[in-house]
């Protein structure tokens, strides 16, 4: 492994390495990183390690994979975001169940002074809009239709659509 996360493929040592000893090299190495990228996403400690325990167990199964990994650290990125994924489905019926999680997501956090403020701010926004630009931003970010749906409904090519999203979203950190 180099010091930016590559496998070094033309390595014969790397190669002749008994996988499971490269695993714990790749291990140690990421252990750290990857548990600062997952705590950044999840805000847990306990969560992080159970994702990267959980992901590593899943590459314990079949160790060979890791030879033949180009980009060591894309690829561990990739490989514990999806088991976080996976870990959110599993837990998603669970949290229908926690009465206090439901409760602190119906719940509006925001005091009336910053409801105002962002009101006023899409307001603002949306008035500087065409009616075909509202429609389009109003289907795709508040009742969440995907880009085909919403091509279908205004009969706009789906390429356009992502053009005026990508317009609109870029404008409005601008103003912000």
């Amino acid at each position: 492994l180099t010091c930016d996360g590559k496998l070094i493929q033309g390595d014969k040592k790397m190669s002749k390495m008994n996988p499971l000893v490269l695993i714990e090299e790749i291990y140690n190495e990421h252990y750290a990183y990857l548990r600062n990228f997952l705590i950044g996403l999840t805000k847990s400690d306990v969560i992080a390690d159970d994702i990267i325990q959980d992901f590593f167990t899943k590459i314990l199964v079949s160790p060979s994979v890791v030879t033949e990994v180009k980009y060591m650290r894309s690829w561990l990125i990739t490989g514990v975001k999806n088991t976080l994924l996976d870990y959110y489905k599993k837990k998603k019926p669970e949290l229908l169940h926690d009465e206090n999680i439901i409760e602190t997501l119906l719940v509006d956090n925001y005091t009336p002074e910053v409801s105002a403020t962002i009101n006023n701010e899409l307001e603002t926004i949306l008035g500087k809009l065409t009616t075909s630009e509202k429609a389009i931003i109003i289907a795709k970010e508040y009742y969440g239709y995907d880009y085909n749906e919403i091509s279908d409904l205004l009969n706009i090519p789906v390429s356009t659509i992502k053009s005026i999203v990508f317009r609109m979203r870029k404008r409005m950190i601008k103003v912000r």
